[in-house]
């Protein structure tokens, strides 16, 4: 009896495409299992952010809506001027145009929360494709947020629009100022005086006096009270007193002696 050494038969060629698909699919059920709990865990997370969202801009849209009717009503009580009456209208015009703006914003923070909640149904009832249904989720979400930052900003409008119509129609009209006219009628003028200026010697003309008949205690000046005597000299003794000592010599009163 012959004895052959064991030989391993050669694997055929299919056992190998069979195992390596095994391997492939094996992987590629893992991945999808891994992917699908992430989108399912981003999408609930993003459903309820968009449904908040859209929740707080329902809100907003009311309080807008309330502030408009504010307006309006302000408007129709009218104004104590023709001004507030006019900012008042305008005032109210803002305010709806505002709730307006409200609304539409609400409403479409609501479509795009109903799509953000569609997606997550979808990663959670098991679609073929949950990546791109957490794309469409995380999208719909971004718009919930940004239309419900559109409608808190009208409903803020609004409500400043109304408070400008509460104001205009609640302002009483500024006092006028009496204006003073001027006087009428004729007054008299008062006369015109005319100020002129000269030289102490300036009063040596036609006046003349005894200096001798005057000096009565023969001292050779004439003070003041010897000067009484003569009403012009009185009046002009300080002119005449050229040194200033309070009395008048002969000559000072060089031109005035006979």
């Amino acid at each position: 009896m012959t004895l052959h050494p064991f030989r391993p038969a050669a694997a055929h060629p299919l056992v190998f495409a069979l195992a390596a698909c095994t391997l492939v699919g094996s992987g590629s059920l893992a991945a999808q299992t891994v992917g699908t709990a992430d989108a399912r865990s981003r999408t609930t997370v993003d459903s309820k952010a968009a449904h908040q969202d859209a929740r707080a801009a329902d809100q907003d849209a009311r309080d807008a809506r309330n502030a408009a009717r504010e307006a309006a009503a302000e408007k129709r009580g009218g104004s104590m001027t023709a001004h507030g009456q006019a900012q008042a209208d305008y005032s109210a015009w803002q305010a709806d145009q505002a709730s307006r703006t409200a609304e539409r914003a609400a409403q479409e923070a609501r479509r795009s929360a109903n799509q953000a909640g569609g997606a997550n149904a979808a990663t959670h009832g098991g679609t073929a494709m949950p990546v791109e249904a957490a794309v469409r989720s995380r999208q719909a979400a971004g718009s919930a947020n940004a239309a419900g930052s559109v409608a808190r900003q009208a409903a803020l409008e609004a409500e400043a629009a109304a408070e400008t119509a509460r104001v205009a129609t609640d302002t009483p009209p500024t006092p006028q100022v009496p204006q003073r006219k001027p006087p009428t009628g004729t007054y008299p003028s008062e006369p015109q005086v005319t100020i002129t200026s000269s030289t102490p010697d300036s009063v040596i003309g036609e006046y003349r006096i005894d200096m001798a008949a005057m000096d009565r205690n023969g001292d050779g000046v004439l003070s003041r009270a010897e000067a009484r005597g003569n009403a012009t000299l009185t009046a002009e003794f300080n002119a005449v007193d050229n040194n200033n000592d309070g009395a008048l010599d002969a000559h000072e009163l060089k031109g005035w002696m006979r």
